[in-house]
């Protein structure tokens, strides 16, 4: 009888657990589901693809530089290989985001005592996670190799929540296995706190013990198998081609995501105010070392952050060594850790708070305040709902927002119908899926930045040679037809182009135009080198 209690207790145990899982990997659907390929799914998914299929677009120079996400490859190559792409996302998207909710429930699952209260917190975390980033970071999205990492990150978080720092060490080396700066950072933080907490426990390090000692270990060498790779990228490299790769990774490419002084001052008024609004709620909140853990592990991620704002701040003094730090993405922890914080204050906060310095005013305001946020997340949901691509076919993919959608796929549909293989295209500047769509190679494409720094001054040059007016990479035009034929034809020559897909205003813009292959409302396809040209 005593038997049949415990196995009857496992079992709802799992079935809650399932429950709860599917529950949340819908909630992340909800805010996720953009049709494909999404923002960096051409990139991730078309490396995927190239290292178990080298011959697929073989000529393409993104595609063939070096990169340090071989456990992504590794896990979703084949199916890239094997399927279509878009089934590869899909299939990716779903194991991410059920990935994120078995970290998230892992972490909550300490901290709140029922399902109804976990389900609060997710929902909060779902909204901050995408509405109060500074540095344009996300986790729930499309298919690629940080989602998986933020997933191990947030499993880290909830074993740093139990006080288990070893076993955290161990889950953040598995996330810097799939990316190593999303898991890099975590590893730092969690090496950080652990030992801030000895220290006020004044003893020794509990990794000191066989089991502990073992999953540092372990972290350590799963960690390698990221961070070696990108090591290697740079081994070797002169140091000015690294101080060019640098500068030209962070000011004229990603600035966006790692030079403060070009983030939007939206972003980063949101983020702070979210990181004063948990300061306000951990001093309303009574004292709990579980919650304080986790807390900490905010913290030291802010801090982290704030390095990053101190480090930008030598740019005028020592703009290279500034550019080589600032390449790390210091702002990206904080990023995906302060919503989590949120969620967990603001849920303990407004349900498990029985007394507090503002518990008057909340018992009176509880209620107004659990609707507010739960019609917000309705709100987001009926907006998001717009872009489901089961539910609307108006919406297209964030990756070809900068082209015509319909005309864009219809020219790419021709190309991958009408040209070899092994043809290689030069293509609109703001084309981000030109390898999913077409799958032909590109000369180069200014979403797909390769890693390596020898690669990445490689890109910027074809970057100035195929699109630049006065050569620099800040008067740039939208196709390479604008810079005239006899550019055109040098660049096909230097770059063994065969063909160019162009904006058809571009190319109606040429004083002689060429003979078009193929043409619709927007796009035209001329064969290059350009004979006979005269301007």
């Amino acid at each position: 009888m005593e038997g049949e209690k415990t196995r009857y207790g496992f079992l709802n145990v799992v079935l809650v657990a399932l429950t709860e899982w599917a529950i949340f990997t819908c909630v992340f659907a909800v805010a996720g589901a953009w049709p494909a390929p999404d923002v960096n799914e051409g990139y991730y998914l078309a490396k995927a693809r190239h290292s178990v299929n080298p011959e697929w677009c073989e000529n393409d120079f993104f595609l063939n530089s070096e990169d340090a996400h071989g456990l992504f490859f590794l896990t979703l190559g084949p199916l890239a290989a094997s399927a279509t792409l878009s089934t590869a996302a899909w299939v990716g998207r779903w194991a991410g985001w059920l990935a994120l909710a078995v970290g998230f429930r892992h972490a909550a699952v300490q901290l709140f005592p029922s399902f109804l209260h976990r389900l609060f917190a997710i929902t909060v975390f779902s909204l901050a996670a995408r509405y109060t980033t500074m540095a344009g970071e996300w986790m729930i999205g499309g298919c690629e190799a940080k989602v998986f990492a933020w997933a191990f990150v947030l499993g880290a978080w909830g074993e740093a929540v139990r006080g288990r720092w070893a076993y955290a060490w161990l889950l953040s080396g598995a996330a810097t296995a799939f990316h190593p700066l999303v898991g890099g950072w975590m590893m730092i933080s969690i090496g950080f706190v652990a030992f801030i907490q000895s220290m006020k426990r004044r003893c020794q390090i509990d990794w000191l013990n066989l089991r502990d000692l073992s999953c540092v270990i372990a972290g350590l060498v799963v960690a390698l198998y990221g961070v070696w790779p990108a090591m290697q990228m740079s081994r070797g490299v002169a140091t000015a081609i690294r101080e060019q790769a640098a500068a030209i990774y962070v000011v004229d490419r990603l600035p966006h995501h790692l030079l403060p002084g070009s983030f939007q001052e939206s972003l980063v008024t949101r983020h702070l105010l979210a990181v004063i609004f948990c300061g306000v709620l951990y001093a309303a909140l009574p004292s709990d070392s579980r919650r304080q853990r986790g807390l900490m592990m905010v913290l030291a991620a802010v801090l982290i952050s704030c390095s990053g704002f101190v480090i930008s701040l030598c740019e005028p003094i020592a703009p290279y060594f500034t550019y080589g730090l600032l390449r790390f993405y210091w702002f990206r922890l904080a990023d995906g850790l302060v919503p989590l914080g949120l969620c967990v204050l603001l849920t303990h906060f407004l349900f498990l708070t029985q007394s507090s310095r503002l518990g008057g005013l909340l018992r009176s305001r509880r209620s107004c305040l659990v609707a507010l946020i739960l019609c917000l997340f309705a709100y987001d949901s009926v907006l998001q709902s717009r872009h489901w691509p089961l539910l609307s076919d108006s919406f297209h993919p964030r990756s070809d927002k900068r082209v015509e959608s319909v005309s864009w796929d219809e020219v790419c549909q021709w190309v991958q119908k009408e040209t070899p293989p092994t043809a290689r295209f030069l293509t609109p500047r703001g084309a981000a899926s030109f390898l999913w769509r077409a799958q032909r190679s590109e000369v180069v494409a200014w979403k797909n930045v390769p890693q390596d720094p020898i690669s990445i001054v490689e890109w910027r040059d074809r970057i100035i040679d195929c699109f630049s007016y006065d050569g620099t990479i800040k008067n740039l035009a939208g196709s390479t037809c604008s810079l005239g034929i006899s550019q055109l034809n040098h660049i096909a020559n230097t770059y063994n182009a065969d063909f160019i897909v162009a904006p058809l205003k571009s190319f109606n813009a040429m004083p002689r135009q060429p003979q078009a292959m193929y043409r619709n409302k927007h796009y035209v396809v001329i064969k290059i080198p350009v004979e006979n040209s005269i301007e």
